[in-house]
């Protein structure tokens, strides 16, 4: 594992958030008119994440559903998900009225499993949303490949992966589209919201549309979240060509939003060196596994997740312990996203009421135990460890008591 160095300590809120939400105050809230914090955010991220235009959005869903209206994902798609994701994933394609195929993951990575993407592609197969899972980017290559055979669209999923890189490229760079979430956890956070980017211009604007109602007039420049007004206040105007939604994400984020982006290697190194601290008493353990960083990788650390191999250490009790020493507590990985319970209320309400659901009940897939084998043997023993710590003493201690709790078990 290695890293920029973390400061010792770093404020939670970036002084220069102070100075740019006070600017937007100062000019006073218009609706044709800004101080420019929204423009100069999607610039800047864009830029820096390896791509032409960056569309700001209310959070890290609307942009996924977002990038999917923007390529045309409706009734009768599917799009590739992983098993290990935050519900947003999936639940973009229903918002899209389209099946949302789940995928297994690689045992070690825990990354979207490219072979299992192969066997679960259809003719009716639009886009595949792979997903930078606490801080870990996927296999790329092998995905956009998949994509050009099959005239796919791939859209990043990085609410979780600021800055990580695969074989040189960060992330954001590689995929049609991506997204990324400014959601309170999140490495950059204006407390919500979140932003799309990509380099296709028609993409970009029926992005831009999808987040903005529709508006006809729109464009792809940064900060363009209304129709002119020599346009729109003619009682002939005609101001919505496309479905959309009202998406955007307010100013006062944005100048949040923009501050905390201008810090991000600082952010990002503070999360990786927490992540060290734990390391190196992880790796004095032999029944704890951390998720697999192949060569080429760099892995940003959202989160630290280490898997438990013990059959008689229980997830539980790990955590009680870990807790009862004085720890901040851990998470446990999501659950299978096909196993989560509104799938099975779904396929009940299709199978009973049909002709309520035309649009599914085609093509509405077996959301049952089995379709993941590998992350629903792997997600019962992962602990995620936190790593949003502003000063790395802080994390040292955690690791501290990481290290009593594992010798407590031994």
């Amino acid at each position: 594992m290695s890293s920029t160095r973390a400061t010792r300590s770093i404020p939670r809120v970036s002084p220069k958030a102070y100075e740019y939400v006070n600017a937007v105050l100062d000019f006073g809230f218009h609706n044709a008119h800004s101080v420019g914090m929204t423009a100069r955010l999607e610039r800047e991220f864009a830029s820096r994440m390896g791509q032409k235009h960056g569309i700001a959005h209310a959070n890290g869903t609307a942009t996924l559903q977002s990038a999917l209206l923007a390529a045309d994902v409706g009734v009768g798609d599917e799009v590739i998900v992983p098993a290990f994701t935050v519900f947003s994933t999936p639940a973009a394609p229903l918002q899209c009225n389209a099946v949302p195929i789940v995928a297994d993951v690689d045992p070690e990575t825990w990354t979207l499993d490219v072979e299992d993407v192969r066997r679960k592609l259809s003719p009716r197969t639009k886009a595949i949303i792979p997903v930078s899972i606490c801080g870990l980017m996927p296999d790329m290559d092998p995905i956009m490949d998949i994509a050009r055979q099959r005239n796919l669209i791939v859209i990043e999923d990085n609410a979780q992966g600021y800055l990580c890189e695969y074989h040189g490229r960060v992330s954001g760079s590689i995929g049609h589209l991506a997204s990324f979430s400014f959601q309170a956890s999140k490495t950059v956070t204006c407390g919500d919201g979140g932003i799309l980017i990509c380099s296709d211009d028609a993409l970009a604007l029926a992005a831009r549309r999808a987040a903005t109602i529709g508006f006809r007039d729109l464009s792809v420049r940064p900060g363009a979240t209304v129709v002119p007004e020599e346009l729109r206040c003619r009682p002939d105007y005609k101001r919505h060509s496309t479905l959309g939604w009202n998406q955007r994400l307010p100013e006062i984020a944005c100048a949040v939003a923009l501050a905390e982006l201008e810090r991000v290697d600082e952010l990002v190194a503070m999360r990786v060196g927490s992540a060290e601290a734990f390391a190196e008493v992880v790796d004095r353990c032999d029944w704890l596994t951390p998720q697999r960083v192949p060569a080429g990788y760099r892995h940003t650390y959202w989160t630290y997740p280490i898997k438990i191999e013990r059959d008689d250490v229980e997830w539980s009790a790990f955590h009680h312990r870990f807790v009862e020493l004085g720890g901040d507590g851990f998470y446990g990985a999501y659950s299978p996203a096909h196993l989560e319970e509104v799938f099975g209320r779904l396929t009940e309400a299709i199978r009973t009421h049909p002709e309520r659901y035309p649009h599914w009940a085609p093509y509405w897939p077996d959301y049952s135990p089995g379709l993941c084998p590998n992350w629903e043997s792997i997600q019962p023993r992962i602990a995620m460890l936190k790593t949003n710590y502003f000063n790395i003493d802080d994390a040292r201690r955690q690791a501290e008591i990481l290290e009593r709790t594992i010798q407590a078990f031994s």
